[in-house]
C-alpha cells in the first residue's frame, strides 16, 4: 500500500513533471508562434503601408496626368478657338470690304443714274429746242413763203451763219475754261520735270562749290554772332553763302568762278587756322587775291606743259590760267582748250600737218573769253588780236579769228583743223548748255552796269542773278543819297537789261574807322 502509494506519488510526480516539461515546450512553441505571427503581422502592415503608399503615389500620378491632359486638351480647345475667331475675323474683313465695295459701287451707280439723268434731261431739252427750232423754221417757212427765192435764200444763209457763230463760240469758250484748268497743272509739270533734267547737270557744277566742314558746330562760327561773320565774307568775295541741313558742309554760290574759288580757298584757311572774325576775314581775303595771281599763272603753265606747247608770253601764260575760272556753256574753257590742242594734234598727225602748230593753235583759240571783261567785242577777234600782240604766228591767230565761221572760204588748213576740233570738243552731248552761257553772260554784264555807276565801289551779282549788292562809297555817298542810287541803279537795270523775273537791288555803305593806341 505504501508502495503504491509511492509509485503512484512517483508515477504523479513524473507524470507532473513531464506535464510541465510539455507545457513549458507548448509555451515555447506559443511563443514563437506568436513572435512569428507578429512579424508576419508586422510584415503585413508594411505591406499594407507600402500599398497604400503606391496607391496614393498611383493615385497622384493619374491625377498628375489627367490634369496634364485636361491642360492639353483645354489648350488645344483654345487654340482652336483662336483659329475659328481668326477664320470669324478674316470672314468679318471680307465681309466689311465687300460692304464697301457695294457702296463704292452704289455710288458709282447713283453717280451714273445722275449722270444718265442729265444726259436724259439733255436730251430732253435738246428735243424741246429741235423742236422749237422746228415750230420757227415752220413759222419762217410760212413766212418765206411769201418771200422770193434770193430773200429766203440770204434769209437762210443768215440764220445758219448766226447758229454756226453761236456754236463756234460755245466751243471756244469750253476750251478756254479748259485750259485755264489744265495749264496750271501742266505748268507745274513741265518746269518740275524741266529741273530734274537740267538742274543738277550744270548749274551745281558751274555755278556751286562745296566746302567740308570738320564738324557742324564750324556752322556756327561761319555765320558768327549776329551774322557778322558770313555778312563779312560775303561782301569781301562777292559770294553767295548758303548753310541748310547738309551735314559737315557749306555751299558757295557764285557765277564768277574766280571769286567762287577766292572764297573757298579764304574760307578753308580761316577754319585751319580758327580764327574766323570780320578783321581776319578781310586779312585772309585780301591774302588769297593777292596769291590767286600766282595760282592762275600755275595754271596756265600746268596746262601747256600737258599738251605740249612751249614758248608762251607770260601774258599768254596768265590768260590761260584765267580760262580755269570760265565756262562756255557748262564745260571749263580751260579743260575744253587742251581738249581741242590734242584733238587738232591727233587730226595734224592724220593729215600729215605741222601737229606742233595745231596743238598750239587748239590751245589758244579762246584766249578771247579771258579778256572780255576788259575788252568789246567777239571773243575771236578779241583773242586774235591779242596773239598777234603776244607775237604769235599767223596760223595760229587765223585759228584763233576763225574758228568760229560756217564757211570755210579762204580759212587756212590748221583753221580748218581746230574748227573741227573746236566742234567735236564743244558740241558732243551733254558738253555745252546755252542757257547757262546766255544767264552768266547777262549776270556779268549787270555787275558792270552797277560797278561803273557813280558812288559804287564794288558791285555782286548773287543768288542766280536774283540779286546785285553794290558796296557804296562812304566818301562820295551818305546816307541819305543811297536810296535814290538804289533806285537809279534798278532803272538803269530795267532799261538796259532783258531778263526774267524781279532783280533785287542792295545797297551797303560802310565807314571804318581805325586808331592806334600807343
Amino acid at each position: 500500500m505504501g508502495d503504491e502509494l509511492v509509485r503512484l506519488l512517483v508515477a504523479a510526480g513524473a507524470f507532473v513533471a513531464v506535464y510541465a516539461v510539455n507545457m513549458r515546450a507548448k509555451s515555447k512553441e506559443i511563443e514563437i508562434q506568436r513572435a512569428d505571427a507578429e512579424r508576419r503581422l508586422n510584415l503585413a502592415r508594411q505591406e499594407s503601408d507600402q500599398i497604400v503608399k503606391n496607391s496614393l503615389r498611383e493615385a497622384k500620378e493619374l491625377a498628375l496626368r489627367e490634369g496634364r491632359d485636361h491642360d492639353r486638351v483645354q489648350k488645344e480647345k483654345t487654340l482652336e478657338l483662336q483659329k475659328v475667331e481668326k477664320r470669324i475675323q478674316k470672314r468679318e474683313e471680307t465681309l466689311d470690304k465687300r460692304e464697301q465695295q457695294l457702296e463704292q459701287k452704289e455710288k458709282d451707280l447713283k453717280k451714273q443714274a445722275e449722270h444718265v439723268e442729265r444726259e436724259e434731261r439733255r436730251a430732253s431739252d435738246a428735243i424741246k429746242n429741235a423742236e422749237r427750232t422746228l415750230r420757227e423754221s415752220q413759222e419762217k417757212l410760212e413766212s418765206v413763203a411769201r418771200l422770193s427765192l434770193e430773200e429766203a435764200r440770204d434769209m437762210l444763209k443768215q440764220s445758219i451763219e448766226s447758229e454756226v457763230r453761236r456754236d463756234t463760240a460755245e466751243e471756244i469758250r469750253r476750251l478756254e475754261e479748259e485750259a485755264r484748268r489744265t495749264a496750271e497743272e501742266k505748268a507745274r509739270s513741265v518746269v518740275a520735270t524741266s529741273i530734274q533734267r537740267m538742274a543738277n547737270e550744270f548749274v551745281t557744277d558751274a555755278c556751286v562749290s562745296v566746302i567740308s566742314l570738320p564738324s557742324d558746330d564750324m556752322k556756327g562760327r561761319i555765320i558768327g554772332r549776329e551774322g557778322r561773320n558770313i555778312r563779312a565774307i560775303e561782301q569781301a568775295t562777292g559770294v553767295d553763302i548758303i548753310i541748310d541741313d547738309t551735314p559737315e558742309a557749306i555751299l558757295i554760290s557764285c557765277f564768277n568762278p574766280m571769286r567762287r574759288e577766292i572764297a573757298k580757298v579764304a574760307i578753308e584757311r580761316l577754319l585751319a587756322d580758327g580764327r574766323i572774325h570780320p578783321a581776319r576775314i578781310d586779312e585772309i581775303v585780301s591774302k588769297v587775291s593777292k596769291e590767286f595771281d600766282e595760282m592762275t599763272r600755275e595754271a596756265g603753265e600746268r596746262a601747256a606743259f600737258d599738251c605740249g606747247v612751249q614758248g608762251l608770253h607770260p601774258e599768254l601764260v596768265m590768260a590761260l590760267g584765267k580760262l580755269k575760272f570760265r565756262t562756255s556753256g557748262a564745260q571749263s574753257v580751260l579743260q575744253h582748250s587742251v581738249e581741242v590742242a590734242q584733238l587738232s594734234g591727233i587730226l595734224a598727225g592724220e593729215l600729215d600737218m605741222n601737229v606742233r602748230i595745231a596743238k598750239r593753235a587748239g590751245l589758244l583759240h579762246d584766249i578771247g573769253k579771258a579778256l572780255n571783261e576788259e575788252n568789246e567785242g567777239h571773243h575771236s577777234g578779241v583773242g586774235a588780236q591779242f596773239l598777234q600782240k603776244c607775237g604769235e604766228s599767223a596760223e595760229v591767230v587765223e585759228a584763233a579769228a576763225k574758228h568760229h565761221l560756217e564757211q570755210n572760204q579762204n580759212v587756212g588748213p590748221i583753221a580748218v583743223v581746230v574748227q573741227i576740233a573746236n566742234s567735236m570738243s564743244g558740241y558732243r552731248p551733254g558738253a555745252r548748255r546755252d542757257y547757262l552761257e546766255k544767264s552768266m553772260g547777262r549776270m556779268r554784264e549787270m555787275e558792270t552796269i552797277v560797278a561803273d555807276m557813280s558812288g559804287v565801289d564794288q558791285a555782286y551779282v548773287i543768288r542766280s542773278g536774283r540779286e546785285v549788292r553794290a558796296m557804296v562809297s562812304s566818301t562820295v555817298t551818305d546816307d541819305s543819297a543811297v536810296g535814290a542810287l538804289a533806285r537809279s541803279v534798278a532803272k538803269k537795270i530795267r532799261s538796259d537789261l532783258n531778263y526774267p523775273g524781279q532783280v533785287r537791288v542792295t545797297m551797303v555803305r560802310e565807314q571804318r574807322v581805325t586808331h592806334l593806341a600807343k
